[in-house]
């Protein structure tokens, strides 16, 4: 007697032997960071794992090519402004390279409020509430309306309920 498939199962489609030494050989790239690379090897198993109808792999591909695609991407060219790469830096949560950039970019323009509440922002996303908090302060003895925005930056609810914050949270 056959046994039966339990409804609701489903059955995932064995990779033939090419397509899965490629998808090995694509994430062990991704593993060793050579995302360039990994890039090319899922954009050519694409075209194969839409031919053998595994939705399954063509979705993890397009996955790992997003990935891929943001670990690339570069600053954009002939960025407008220190704010701008600050802000794209940190949109990436790359805190550090935000702070460098920042620190250099408040020594030439010390009275920029958004500058110190970028700064906040970086120091936030680390985890630093007294930094952050301090930052934020400078930035709102510089532009007051900055409060409406940090009221809306989501990278400040990790440290928002610390008490470097309370007197912030009471304006």
């Amino acid at each position: 007697m056959a046994k039966s498939k339990p409804s609701g199962a489903t059955v995932t489609p064995i990779l033939p032997k090419a397509l899965d030494s490629q998808l090995t050989k694509a994430l062990g790239l991704v593993e060793s960071k050579h995302y360039a690379e990994a890039m090319e090897v899922f954009k050519a198993l694409v075209v194969p794992a839409k031919e053998a109808g595994n939705i399954p792999l063509q979705r993890t591909l397009h996955n790992y090519l997003v990935v891929c695609e943001h670990k690339t991407s570069k600053a954009p060219k002939g960025s407008a402004s220190p704010e701008g790469d600050a802000q794209w830096l940190l949109n990436k949560k790359d805190s550090v390279g935000a702070l460098a950039l920042l620190e250099k970019s408040i020594k030439a323009s010390p009275t920029s409020g958004i500058l110190q509440f970028l700064k906040a922002t970086a120091h936030a996303q680390l985890g630093d509430a007294e930094a952050a908090a301090d930052s934020l302060n400078r930035a709102l003895l510089l532009n007051s309306d900055l409060i409406h925005l940090y009221r809306l930056e989501t990278d400040f609810d990790a440290v928002r309920n610390t008490g470097a914050f309370a007197a912030i949270e009471r304006s």
